[in-house]
């Protein structure tokens, strides 16, 4: 099986199950788990890290995390769920600054709202996001000696620039992230349609993605959730739809996608054919209410999509 490396969050996500969408004024009620034995607030396993890392190890492969996190309740617990499920820890990096409990609204109808919780009413997202990743900046020897097949690249750290020498790994990258050079390593962009207008990115997508990502890009991938997406290439653009399913908690399904996505594409699979792929790692993962730990293992095989036989 392969070996990955996902760069990005890890999280204790305390899930609250509302019983209609927010709104402005509403008055809504939440179901909140309970821990078992206590009277506490239940919580989960989350974090597009582990997300994406949960479902490459349930489909058979080697996972491991590059992110940072406190030695704080919250952090034992994430260390201690990883451990559980059998993925690499020893990239996880101590950090002083923000914890990584967060709070997870979940509608009626699966959509989610993610709340980041600090004391600092100075500290922004973007401030967040940096304080959070300083403390885990990449060594790129580590990270070579792993010898990763594939690197999803959810968040970046500090010297993240430097994975751009790994030239036999297959990178699948968050888009946009907070950086404006172009030294970020991709040869795949995936990005919502929403967080591409946000960004003023929306339009030529592929040269956009090109001044980020330098020649070695050769997709961008833009989401639209239920609707499905569009493949964009520098002379082509192709349409994708999405698996019909009953959403129960979207929470991680973009991650499962772009998880899904790099096993197809480091199996061998073209590029439509992992689209595919990580449509139903995404959809699967969507009508599950559940953890990390609980995504379903489908490891990609190229005939299952109808675009290739088995040999």
């Amino acid at each position: 099986m392969a070996r990955f490396v996902i760069f990005g969050s890890v999280a204790w996500d305390r899930p609250i199950w509302l019983d209609q969408p927010l709104e402005k004024g509403g008055r809504i009620l939440g179901l909140v788990e309970q821990e078992q034995g206590t009277d506490l607030a239940g919580g989960r396993l989350g974090g597009g890290a582990a997300n994406a890392a949960a479902c490459l190890k349930n489909a058979g492969h080697t996972a491991a995390i590059w992110s940072a996190v406190r030695d704080d309740p919250p952090g034992l617990k994430i260390r201690e769920q990883l451990a559980q499920l059998d993925i690499e820890c020893a990239f996880l990096h101590p950090t002083d600054w923000i914890g990584g409990e967060t709070l997870v609204l979940i509608e009626p109808n699966g959509e989610r709202t993610i709340l980041f919780q600090h004391s600092n009413p100075d500290i922004d997202r973007s401030m967040h996001r940096m304080l959070k990743r300083q403390s885990a900046r990449i060594d790129l020897d580590a990270i070579g000696s792993f010898a990763p097949d594939g690197i999803y690249l959810r968040s970046t750290f500090p010297a993240y620039e430097s994975l751009s020498e790994l030239s036999n790994t297959i990178f699948v990258t968050h888009w946009p992230q907070t950086v404006a050079d172009s030294s970020l390593p991709a040869d795949v962009l995936i990005s919502s349609k929403e967080d591409l207008i946000s960004a003023g990115l929306f339009g030529d997508v592929f040269e956009q993605g090109r001044k980020a990502c330098g020649e070695r890009l050769k997709w961008v991938i833009v989401t639209e959730g239920k609707l499905g997406g569009e493949i964009v290439g520098p002379d082509k653009r192709i349409r994708y739809s999405s698996p019909s399913v009953e959403q129960v908690d979207a929470t991680g399904a973009g991650d499962a996608f772009a998880a899904g996505l790099l096993e197809a594409l480091v199996a061998g699979g073209d590029i439509v054919e992992a689209v595919q792929h990580g449509a139903v790692w995404g959809g699967r993962t969507a009508s599950l209410k559940g953890c990390a730990e609980l995504r379903p293992p489908l490891t990609y095989q190229p005939w299952r999509s109808g675009l290739a036989t088995p040999g």
